[in-house]
């Protein structure tokens, strides 16, 4: 069997389908397709740079279970970027968490939404929906709310990053020095100067 076959069946797709022109896939149909196309070369690490933003929730759901089983059948990696944390939490097994660029936390997925450690991290996981009403209204009443206004990323603030956004800042230090990424407990890094020395 061809290799472009192949690749098609595996990510789904009947190969007949290779001879269509773009515009009579549809959105689920044309990301398979990318996927496919990451696929053709046979790679250990694939770069998945918000793979499921455009598609509707159905759509988005059957993409990620397919990641899932590709991940398992030909032991990739993938580095999954998103702005959907529920995405993020269900495929992804360390996240890294960014803000204007830096990386403020990075650990397991388990201890990220058990002790996030970063102001910007928890205020991310309490805005996330739970699918349960009664934990979603207790999560609801202790929600983490960012107050100010996020700064241009064309010219960042001097020191932290973040430290518009959080108005229980740790002093001077927030606003002139950059936090660098220390390790709070062994795999779980955090850059904030609440957790430096």
């Amino acid at each position: 069997m061809p290799r472009d076959a192949a690749v098609m069946r595996l990510v789904g797709l009947d190969p007949a389908l290779a001879s269509r022109y773009p515009h009579e896939f549809s959105g689920g149909q044309r990301q398979r397709i990318n996927i496919a196309r990451a696929l053709a070369p046979e790679p250990e690490f694939v770069v998945c740079d918000e793979p499921v933003s455009s598609l509707d929730v159905s759509i988005q759901a059957q993409i990620i279970n397919l990641l899932e089983e590709l991940q398992r059948r030909l032991g990739l990696t993938l580095l999954f970027i998103s702005h959907d944390l529920a995405v993020v939490r269900h495929l992804c097994n360390r996240i890294a968490v960014m803000y204007l660029g830096r990386l403020v936390e990075v650990t397991e997925r388990e201890r990220l939404v058990a002790h996030p450690r970063h102001p910007y991290t928890c205020a991310l996981l309490s805005a996330a929906p739970v699918p349960d009403p009664e934990r979603e209204a207790e999560r609801t009443a202790r929600r983490e709310v960012l107050e100010g206004d996020p700064p241009s990323p064309l010219s960042p603030p001097a020191g932290c990053r973040f430290c518009t956004r959080w108005m229980r800042r740790r002093g001077i230090d927030c606003a002139r020095v950059e936090p660098g990424l220390v390790q709070v407990e062994t795999g779980h890094h955090v850059a904030c100067h609440l957790h430096a020395g």
